[in-house]
This record gives C-alpha cells, structure tokens and sequence, in this order.
C-alpha cells in the first residue's frame, strides 16, 4: 500500500479497483462501495482531509465532486453547543450524547470500526444539540459528512451496518437523500 495525504476535502478520478485504508489499516474507503466500476463506468469520489493508505489507481481532480445539498428540517432545540469529548465504555444504547458533561460515549465495540462508521454516528449524536427525531438527526449527519468529504457510499453503508433491522424507514430516507449523488 502507498501513503495518500491529504490536507483539504479532495476529488479523485477512477476506472479501476482501489482500496483506500486508514491509518489503522481498517478500510476507509472502496471502489466496492458502489457498482460503478464493476459496470464498467468511471466512479468520481471525495476524500476528506487526512492521512491514508492505498492500492489501485485514481487521479486527482482540480477541485472536489460536486454533492447535492442535503436538506435540514427546521431545527425541533437549540442545546447549547461546545467540544464534546469522545469516550469508549459499556454502552447498550450504542452511541450516547451526554450535554452536561460533555461527552460522546461510544461503545465498545465500535473501537475498530470505520471511521465512516463512527464519524456518521458522532455526527449523528451531534445532532441531537439541534433536532429530538431520530431520522431528522440523521439527515443532518448526512450533510455534515458529504461537506467534510464522505461518500454517499460510505454514509449509506455506515447507517445500514450501524442501525438495527428495526430501521429500515431510517435507512430509507438516508438513501433516499443520498441517492442522486456520486460516489
């Protein structure tokens, strides 16, 4: 694998197969992710900022691919804001944001999971300051991550492999909202 750093949300180019790894040599990101390729089609993609690993082949664009805007609601509250610390500990509930104390308690399990996994699910979280509903705080988590440089791909499979089979209507509207988009 070749070292991929990148300082700003970047656009990549590709007709061939590549795998895209984080530092901890966990995928970040794939030509799998999408049939593109596999249908014989050019795939365009979005990196976000960051240090990675790859192999395959892509070029760089001049500037990133171009994402539909992801619609808000009007915000349901207005939870004061500020730096929340991210922990790891025994969590049933998955992922939990605790205002007063300023934390994000993760659970452990997701200690080695993607990073388009936990970032969905911080953003997720996050959203919790501005909206009650669950599918509404997804859909800001949404637009958060396409404007830091994820992939509809990657945001989609972060819902489908985080949420229960309970969620269906959940990761319907994520895909829904995420469908016209490329990458």
């Amino acid at each position: 694998m070749r070292p991929l750093n990148i300082d700003k949300k970047t656009g990549f180019r590709s007709t061939m197969p590549f795998l895209i790894n984080d530092q901890r040599n966990i995928i970040f990101y794939s030509s799998d992710f999408t049939d593109k390729i596999a249908s014989g089609k050019p795939l365009e993609f979005n990196m976000m900022p960051g240090k990675f690993m790859y192999d395959g082949n892509f070029v760089k664009l001049d500037s990133p691919v171009p994402v539909k805007n992801i619609a808000t609601p009007l915000k349901e509250r207005n939870v004061k804001a500020g730096r929340f610390d991210i922990q790891f500990g025994n969590n049933p509930n998955k992922c939990t944001i605790f205002y007063d104390a300023k934390v994000i308690l993760f659970d452990n399990s997701f200690l080695n999971k993607p990073l388009y996994i936990k970032y969905t699910i911080y953003f997720h979280e996050l959203a919790h300051l501005y909206y009650v509903t669950e599918s509404k705080a997804d859909l800001y988590a949404c637009k958060v991550l396409l404007e830091l440089g994820f992939n509809p791909s990657q945001i989609c499979l972060a819902f489908i492999e985080s949420l229960s089979d309970a969620s269906v209507e959940r990761q319907t509207i994520v895909i829904n909202n995420l469908t016209n988009n490329e990458g």
